[in-house]
């Protein structure tokens, strides 16, 4: 009958702009792993937050100590520290490669396609080779620490070489940012489009 024939040829063009809306709310890794995203996602920018809320947490209960009970704790201020420069090298990497820092938006966003994938290219390939340079420099201090023995400066009395530790690891991570970033690349994705606003 033609009134089937009309409702079976118009049925196959609905799909194209569902799958369309499925790919624009992709998230921005979409082209890695799952466990990428869920390390990332997950693991990383939790235990930054619990590290950072800590860090809130004592400097609360320093500055009540002081103004209540005029009372002041030497290893507060160096354990906050400590805390704060975890969570920012552990959250680095992911907010790098999430486009959570400072950049010329109006600059890139006016260039062609090809030439921001250049560009994402050069800042992954740089930001790679710094990753590198952080590692090797992180290893090589806490090495150094280790054989010397020095501890902490309050009576924490803990090893300087296991706060130290987050430099090389938060270089590790922060260079497998911009790993992902090159997997995106190479499976034809930029890793950095062009929005209208911020994506926070």
């Amino acid at each position: 009958m033609p009134g089937t024939d009309t409702l079976t040829s118009a049925a196959p063009p609905a799909a194209p702009p569902q799958t369309q809306a499925v790919d624009d709310a992709l998230p921005p890794g979409r082209g890695l792993p799952g466990w990428w995203s869920f390390i990332e996602d997950r693991l990383l920018l939790n235990i930054a937050t619990i590290l950072m809320m800590a860090a809130i947490g004592i400097m609360f209960y320093e500055a009540s100590s002081r103004s209540l009970l005029s009372e002041s704790h030497w290893w507060a201020e160096e354990l906050v520290r400590f805390l704060v420069v975890w969570s920012v090298l552990l959250s680095l990497g992911v907010g790098t490669r999430h486009g959570h820092y400072i950049r010329m938006d109006l600059l890139l966003n006016m260039m062609p396609h090809r030439v921001r994938l250049a560009f994402a290219w050069l800042n992954s390939l740089i930001g790679l080779a710094f990753s590198v340079l952080l590692v090797i420099a992180g290893f090589q201090e806490v090495a150094h620490l280790q054989a010397i023995g020095m501890f902490t400066e309050s009576n924490l009395d803990l090893p300087l070489w296991t706060v130290r530790l987050v430099l090389p690891l938060g270089g590790v991570l922060y260079g497998f940012a911009f790993v992902g970033n090159i997997i995106l690349l190479l499976r034809g994705h930029d890793p950095d489009p062009p929005v209208e606003g911020e994506n926070l």
